[in-house]
């Protein structure tokens, strides 16, 4: 898969016909399209550089090796989600219950945070 395979304004014209307009856009007078990203760093169309600080990847940054190879080892035996019973789930529970005190031991687990971004007037 390309990630810039078409120019800034065909994508955007797309999102725009495809996408609902709840799913907001940062800085939609002139969004930036982000075709990679490399640790700390995105990277748009251009190849400009920015620090990423609002995506969920701060702790480890964007293309860890190390995550990259743990999610590729993963997709080769399952990638499912929580509402089958399987082992990983509750073996990664247990293993980050033993970190925490035991009034934070039951979990609910998300693929990311809140969506500051599809509420009115955010960004």
């Amino acid at each position: 898969m390309a990630a810039d395979r078409r120019g800034k304004a065909e994508t955007l014209a797309l999102r725009r016909r495809l996408l609902s307009d709840s799913c907001r856009l940062f800085y939609p007078e002139d969004p930036i399209k982000i075709v990679r990203g490399q640790g700390q760093y995105l990277y748009d169309e251009q190849g400009a550089e920015y620090l990423d600080c609002v995506n969920n990847v701060a702790h480890v940054g964007h293309c860890h090796p190390l995550v990259v190879q743990a999610a590729h080892e993963q997709n080769q035996v399952l990638n499912t989600n929580s509402r089958y019973l399987h082992d990983n789930i509750v073996d990664y529970a247990q293993r980050l219950s033993e970190t925490l005190p035991e009034k934070l031991s039951v979990f609910y687990f998300l693929n990311s945070g809140g969506n500051s971004s599809s509420k009115k007037g955010a960004w």
